[in-house]
């Protein structure tokens, strides 16, 4: 698949580099695998000055931004870029931890190239 695998998760970059993959795992928020334009809402988020963007060689690329800036996305649409033409495979939010993340909380978005 062309695309992207995307996780969006509450540990920062330094915690989710240093975690086990049990604890990365319990940190997401959500994951999903987009196809090629899966990233255009978080380029969006960046150029509005609503995240940084701390890698982009798409192993991964790498942003942060406030939980709410990202969360309402999640809520509209279920993942971000997953409009009709965008497909969106394999899905999976955890809506208990969405609800229980402060708005200011900083998150890490990983974008990992599946190409």
């Amino acid at each position: 698949m062309l695309g992207w695998w995307i996780g969006i998760s509450t540990q920062t970059p330094e915690q989710r580099d240093g975690a086990g993959d049990e604890a990365r795992r319990a940190a997401l928020l959500g994951h999903w695998e987009i196809g090629l334009g899966g990233l255009d809402w978080l380029t969006g988020l960046v150029a509005a000055g609503k995240a940084v963007r701390l890698a982009h060689n798409g192993y991964p690329s790498r942003f942060t931004a406030r939980a709410g800036d990202v969360l309402p996305l999640l809520a509209a649409t279920g993942a971000p870029g997953t409009g009709p033409t965008a497909g969106a495979f394999l899905l999976e939010l955890h809506p208990d931890r969405i609800a229980a993340c402060p708005a200011d909380r900083m998150l890490t978005i990983d974008a990992w190239d599946l190409s």
